[in-house]
């Protein structure tokens, strides 16, 4: 008979890590609510009887986190919540193609923020700018067109009023020549355009026949955390979104960038049954 195995417990956290977790628990119980300015430095220090620069530290790994926020001159605080996006892909396409050719006053009732966030239209600003692009190697790639043809960039920053933040960063591209059948479709005084970009398709005579999503995730650059308020440390989930048309041409390409510590990815799989 074999003895019996030990098991060793796992050593104690260092107190750094002691310390942010007991303030993210704390966080987390609401004796802290979003918003709040967290205690000073010193009054930490004396409630943990450690020194200073251990809860300065510990401060820092919750800044990381995205748990806490720093205010020049002000303090340290807890974040506000913010909007929680859920993107389900199958059945938010479905929906976007079904809109696509509804009457224009049904069209302008709603629009995908609304759909992937369950916010009202009135809470959202639609920022968006365009420009006439060269494709690079990567979009020449992505959109199986020549490097250097010419493309519609069109960045969106939808953004919830209150948060002053945008929900994603959208950057999304579109073969020139065709935008340019309708020239509404280079305005962007146009936004927010009723029924999306597939009912700006629909207008110069496209149907997207699939959608191809690719999904990664990757530490922010500094522009992005500082753009979609995270914390150095929260990844961004990375969607790379390629829309395939009717005679199986890439009509759109769009790379949109989410906050990870918001974002939800859901997908629903329906599978043939078996034969009885």
């Amino acid at each position: 008979m074999s003895p019996p195995t030990s098991h060793q417990l796992p050593p104690p956290l260092p107190p750094i890590r002691q310390i942010a977790e007991d303030l993210r628990r704390r966080i987390a119980a609401a004796e802290f609510l979003p918003g709040d300015r967290l205690p000073s430095t010193r009054q930490l220090a004396d409630h943990y009887e450690v020194d200073p620069k251990t809860i300065y530290r510990a401060v820092a790994l919750l800044k990381e986190s995205g748990y806490l926020i720093s205010r020049q001159g002000a303090g340290v605080y807890v974040r506000t919540s913010r909007a929680a996006i859920l993107r389900e892909p199958q059945a938010r396409y479905a929906w976007e193609k079904a809109r696509a050719r509804l009457p224009l006053d049904e069209r302008r009732q709603t629009g995908t923020g609304e759909f992937d966030t369950g916010r009202p239209r009135q809470d959202f600003d639609f920022p968006a700018e365009y420009s006439q692009v060269e494709a690079t190697e990567e979009l020449a790639a992505r959109m199986e067109v020549p490097v250097g043809t010419p493309l519609l960039e069109r960045l969106y920053r939808t953004t919830i009023r209150d948060e002053q933040h945008p929900l994603s960063l959208i950057s999304s591209y579109i073969p020139y020549d065709l935008a340019a059948r309708n020239p509404d479709l280079l305005d962007e005084g146009q936004e927010p355009w009723p029924g999306g970009t597939m009912n700006q398709l629909y207008t110069v005579g496209v149907e997207i026949d699939r959608i191809v999503d690719e999904i990664s995730a990757r530490p922010p650059s500094l522009e992005e955390a500082e753009l979609l308020d995270v914390g150095s440390g929260v990844p961004v989930v990375v969607l790379h979104k390629v829309s395939y048309s009717t005679t199986d041409q890439v009509v759109e390409y769009s790379i949109v960038v989410f906050p990870g510590d918001r974002t939800t990815m859901k997908y629903t799989v329906h599978l043939e049954r078996w034969d009885s």
